[in-house]
């Protein structure tokens, strides 16, 4: 079987890939890059992992062998004013020595997954490749939201323009290299490439790789105190504070259902440890007699945040706020641990075509409270379940292996055909 297969190789941000097992993912490609390892792995076909890390100042590529999360990586350091040719020739050096070392039984040339399209246009053009774009699209964002929005949502005017530039460079790329491909994660993905020039041909769906799991450990001491303490819990869980999130929504839709009487606490889970002061802000305007009714966190580990999510059920909602998502992993998990959930009806939140129409509310912090007053007296856990059994149908990582397995397969033949000609 595996003389069809190509090896392959993941190609992801050094910051984003934990150092250990279980640790907390800082976005949600990593979750997805550690899921397709592992199906990698099962099949023969893992050589390891590129770990990307910008080192400005510094003159040309270098690649430095390291054991990651218990994975075989090589860590290529570069920055973007290295000439575009010694890139490619690192990373096509960073994924033969990988390939050299593996213990997997597939055999050719290697196949790079990249996880977004940063170090696409360095894509090495005697290499197939395919890519996931777990980003968001900086064009299909600025078409939806305002100019100051989308500088806003991407840090600056600065960074936005320069992810702009990058997505450009890396689309043009994608259009017209017949041996890179597109391991499509959202229908929305999709729309936007196919509407840029890609040709369909070169895609394959997934399925999200979500596993919901019986958790070994307890929540935190004091989160798990302030759960007991609420007769009725709103909660969220989201790897980066940023605007994509809008949380102000959350807060803003508590507060409302607070002054109207309903026993409303808030758990807002995320964020790193240093992130102190953006936490303290999205709860600055909530009135002094409210202020102990909300916990802000850092994020948990994968282990922490099920736990939290199995412990809340009976009187919780998860309650996911975003503005845009390619797909929204967090609250699709929240909801098949059996967590009641709720999530904007909004097309360019991906998640949301996964939900019913009840479990959806107007994007809006009127649109929470009208959801929210309304599910206020139904038997959570039983929604919860309901609402679990309906997204099992649609998801499980099974499926995401199998259709994984799928496209790496015809990538594979496809590749090896276009690399010929």
């Amino acid at each position: 079987m595996n003389g069809e297969l190509l090896p392959g190789v993941l190609v992801v941000n050094s910051n984003y890939f934990p150092r250990s097992r279980g640790a907390a993912a800082r976005v949600g490609a990593t979750s997805f890059a550690l899921e397709a390892a592992a199906c990698f792995e099962e099949a023969g076909v893992f050589s390891g992992v590129i770990l990307y890390k910008r080192q400005e100042g510094q003159r040309t590529p270098t690649l430095h062998p390291v054991t990651r999360n218990g994975m075989p990586c090589v860590e290529l350091r570069f920055n973007f004013s290295m000439p575009t040719g010694e890139l490619r020739g690192a990373l096509r050096s960073a994924a033969e020595e990988l390939t050299h070392r593996a213990a997997a039984t597939a055999t050719g040339p290697p196949m790079l997954y990249y996880q977004t399209d940063t170090l696409l246009r360095y894509h090495p053009r005697d290499l197939p490749a395919c890519v996931t774009h777990h980003g968001p699209f900086f064009d299909d964002f600025a078409d939806r939201f305002s100019t100051q929005d989308t500088f806003q949502a991407f840090g600056s005017a600065e960074k936005a323009l320069h992810l702009m530039r990058q997505q450009e460079q890396g689309l043009l790329e994608l259009v017209a290299a017949r041996h890179i491909f597109v391991m499509q994660h959202s229908r929305m993905q999709r729309d936007y490439l196919v509407g840029q020039g890609m040709d369909p041909a070169r895609m394959r769906e997934v399925s999200p790789p979500i596993r919901p799991e019986i958790p070994s450990v307890r929540p935190p001491a004091g989160i798990l105190r302030f759960i007991e303490s609420a007769p009725f819990l709103l909660c969220t869980a989201v790897a980066r504070l940023d605007y994509f999130k809008n949380l102000d929504l959350l807060i803003s839709a508590a507060t409302q259902l607070m002054e109207r009487g309903l026993p409303v606490k808030v758990l807002l889970i995320g964020g790193d440890e240093c992130d102190d002061v953006l936490r303290k802000s999205l709860v600055r305007e909530v009135p002094a007699h409210h202020a102990d009714r909300f916990l802000l966190t850092p994020r948990l580990t994968k282990g922490e945040l099920y736990a939290v999510f199995r412990t809340a059920r009976r009187t919780s909602v998860f309650v996911c706020t975003s503005r845009y998502e390619t797909l929204g992993i967090t609250p699709l998990e929240a909801a098949l641990s059996g967590l009641s959930t709720v999530v904007p009806d909004s097309r360019p939140v991906e998640a949301a075509r996964f939900f019913p129409a009840d479990a959806r509310y107007e994007p809006t912090a009127n649109g929470l409270v009208k959801l929210i007053e309304r599910i206020a007296s139904v038997d959570l856990f039983r929604r919860g379940a309901e609402l679990r059994r309906l997204l099992e149908g649609q998801i499980s990582v099974p499926w995401f292996r199998r259709d994984l397995m799928r496209a790496w397969r015809s990538f594979s033949e496809m590749g090896r055909s276009a690399l010929q000609q």
